[in-house]
């Protein structure tokens, strides 16, 4: 039951930590989206969401890889 709860909340806790970043950072992948929108830069803003994006399927993975190794144990 937890390890499925992180599956689906693992999405929020990156959406929670970007939007940190779009507020108050000066590094960071957030930080990275609103300043290429600001400049222009398409490329900056593509590839930090591509990098979010396998973030976040990589964490999904590996919770889910957690759950199937804990599922077949029981």
């Amino acid at each position: 039951v937890i390890l499925s709860n992180m599956k689906v909340n693992i999405g929020l806790a990156l959406v929670g930590v970007v939007i940190g970043e779009f507020l108050a950072a000066r590094r960071g992948l957030g930080y990275l989206i609103i300043y290429g929108s600001q400049v222009f830069q398409l490329n900056l803003v593509i590839t930090s969401i591509i990098i979010l994006c396998m973030i976040a399927m990589g964490l999904y993975q590996m919770i889910q890889s957690l759950e199937h190794y804990y599922q077949k144990k029981i």
